[in-house]
């Protein structure tokens, strides 16, 4: 359990406005068909979606936490969690207060990623770690990147790759050498096609250091590639925060669906060498 002076933080006491509403209000996108509904059968048919069966949207303020403009991390977590889970025909209790407790302490995600960790400079990267406050317990504003999915997931039985693409933003609190590797736009979209190509793939989670949004599915043509995203900074209108950025050959912005500037769509591009953090869940 965290200290007194932890839970005098104010992230800390948002994340324990504790609770009224459980999964089943969350909408699941095979039962609510509200892609369908949005977007219409005809612009869906050539993208490629993760198992939208086993996909629950989580978003700001849902089961009554007042995350916003901190919580959208945790949210993508337990998308990608309940995924998996779901998928593996597993139960557990990933509310968001559960994972903030369970995953916030420094101590824990430490342990984690000793185990994790197979890289050769491993006590090199532990070291660096202890020195740096990527634990939600102590960064600043509660938030938990990707790197907090990845050792989370790993945690739980799930495993996935973490990269960053073009550069590291310098304002994440990870440190640049627990991720697996840099590549740039063109690489990530040789990734995204085997990704998407594959059995059940899982929704995939961004992160530029200011938000974070999930990637449920793609569609490739010609030298254009339109993202569906699954954007947690939605909350009244959860539905909201589905839209489509289609991008040019070098990771440009083209457009927007439907039209119109909404939530995190506006920071989402790869080109002008903008830095990414990626985490990419392996399917069982």
């Amino acid at each position: 359990m965290a200290s007194t002076e932890e839970e005098e933080k104010p992230y800390k006491r948002k994340a324990l406005e504790k609770i009224d509403k459980t999964d089943s209000d969350l909408m699941n996108f095979t039962e609510s068909k509200v892609l369908e509904k949005k977007f219409g059968q005809e612009r869906l048919k050539d993208f490629k979606f993760c198992n939208l069966s086993h996909l629950y949207y989580y978003h700001y303020s849902c089961e009554s936490v007042n995350d916003n403009n901190w919580g959208c991390a945790w949210r993508n977590l337990q998308s990608a969690l309940r995924f998996q889970l779901s998928l593996n025909n597993q139960k557990k209790d990933i509310s968001f207060y559960n994972l903030f407790m369970q995953y916030g302490s420094k101590k824990t995600l430490m342990e984690i990623y000793n185990k994790l960790c197979k890289k050769e400079n491993k006590e090199e990267i532990l070291n660096l770690l202890s020195s740096k406050e990527f634990a939600p317990f102590e960064n600043s504003n509660g938030w938990a990147e990707p790197f907090i999915s990845q050792l989370v997931l790993y945690e739980n039985g799930f495993e996935g790759d973490l990269i960053l693409v073009n550069d590291y933003p310098k304002r994440s609190y990870a440190p640049k050498e627990v991720f697996d590797k840099t590549i740039n736009f063109n690489g990530f979209k040789e990734i995204l096609k085997q990704h998407f190509s594959q059995e059940n793939p899982a929704p995939i989670i961004l992160d530029d250091s200011i938000s974070s949004i999930g990637l449920i599915g793609i569609e490739i043509k010609e030298e254009k590639i339109s993202l569906m995203i699954m954007d947690p900074h939605s909350t009244i209108v959860p539905e909201k925060g589905l839209y489509i950025i289609t991008l040019d050959e070098n990771g440009g912005f083209i457009q927007i669906e439907p039209e119109g500037k909404v939530l995190a769509s506006s920071a989402i591009f790869f080109n002008k060498n903008k830095p990414w953090m990626v985490y990419i869940p392996k399917t069982k």
